[in-house]
């Protein structure tokens, strides 16, 4: 079995959020009664970053949410984590960005913006004025150190102008522009993932049922179609960045599990970004390297090894064979 060994780490420093996008499982019911009092305090984070020396020679940390910019010590924080040596990536809505936009330029290797078309389309599925609002964020990120990526997810709406989305969003100056399709789960399937966890793990997950959607063959020929029109203009040089399509699934099993941790608001560690069932133990209580090599870890990386759980065949996350910042 691969050796597990963490090049990455996620910080979800808080589950909520300023807007309510209308896709967006976890507003949908996984973190709708986040409060700010439940969240990991710095030092605490400061404590768990520096515990990461012990598992990795050059650790990663991505800072997310909810809307990390939401995280009341946020500058505190992320100026920390730099100053201590730690490559830092950020996942953002993009509208708090001019409150921290000096911090954000100087000490993050990656910035991930969440963007999904023009003005119109953004604005109806996120809110009212946010298109613009983020777009003039972006204007403030001109003197970044690191990386800009556009965080693209092609829904039903917008998925018949996916070819044209990189000309759009590439008028702003990212770097890359990253389509992502909509994940969704089958009956069938959440069925059989909540009988696998409560049978391996003695525990549920009724918050999957935010992700319930029957298989789609409408919605997947037209992103078929669609995805090889942005291949076809991406090879001809068409566009202005450039574009990277994120495949779901994959023949090999998932690395999550042996590469990275994800360590929610509430101290528990996932390994899975998107799906809450399991947690490997608690920082809160026990050192992230005990649990990093736990017993329960160990279990969770054999089972997705034998492809037990039926959600990786959905999950993005899957073909991603380093989980290092771009």
């Amino acid at each position: 079995m691969t050796e597990p060994q963490i090049t990455s780490i996620h910080f979800q420093l808080t589950g909520r959020c300023n807007l309510r996008c209308i896709f967006c499982g976890q507003q949908n019911g996984m973190f709708g009664g986040c409060l700010k009092d439940s969240e990991i305090p710095p030092q605490k984070w400061f404590e768990i970053a520096d515990s990461l020396r012990g598992l990795t020679p050059k650790p990663e940390i991505v800072l997310w949410g909810g809307e990390p910019l939401l995280y009341e010590q946020f500058d505190e924080l992320a100026r920390h984590l730099h100053d201590s040596g730690f490559e830092l990536g950020i996942i953002t809505n993009g509208t708090l960005i001019d409150r921290h936009a000096e911090l954000l330029n100087r000490c993050f290797k990656t910035i991930y913006i969440s963007l999904d078309g023009d003005a119109p389309y953004h604005n109806r599925i996120r809110g009212k004025g946010v298109f613009e609002r983020v777009a003039h964020n972006v204007s403030l990120l001109k003197n970044r150190s690191g990386r800009l990526i556009f965080l693209s997810t092609l829904a039903d709406e917008n998925v018949d102008s996916a070819p044209e989305l990189p000309l759009i969003l590439g008028k702003l100056g990212p770097d890359l522009i990253h389509l992502q399709r909509l994940m969704y789960f089958t009956r069938a399937e959440i069925d059989e993932y909540r009988a696998w966890l409560r049978r391996e793990f003695q525990t549920d997950d009724p918050t999957i049922e935010v992700w319930h959607r029957e298989d789609d063959r409408e919605y997947r020929n037209k992103l078929n179609s669609a995805l090889a029109e942005v291949r076809r203009r991406a090879a001809a040089g068409e566009y202005p960045c450039p574009v990277f399509i994120n495949p779901h699934g994959g023949e090999e099993h998932c690395l999550a599990p042996f590469r990275r941790a994800h360590i929610k608001y509430d101290g528990r560690v996932l390994f899975c970004t998107d799906f809450y069932g399991f947690d490997a133990g608690n920082v809160l209580t026990t050192p992230l390297t005990d649990i990093f090599h736990g017993e329960k870890a160990e279990h969770y990386r054999r089972e997705i090894v034998a492809g037990a759980n039926p959600l990786c065949a959905h999950c993005s996350w899957k073909s991603n064979r380093d989980f290092k910042l771009n």
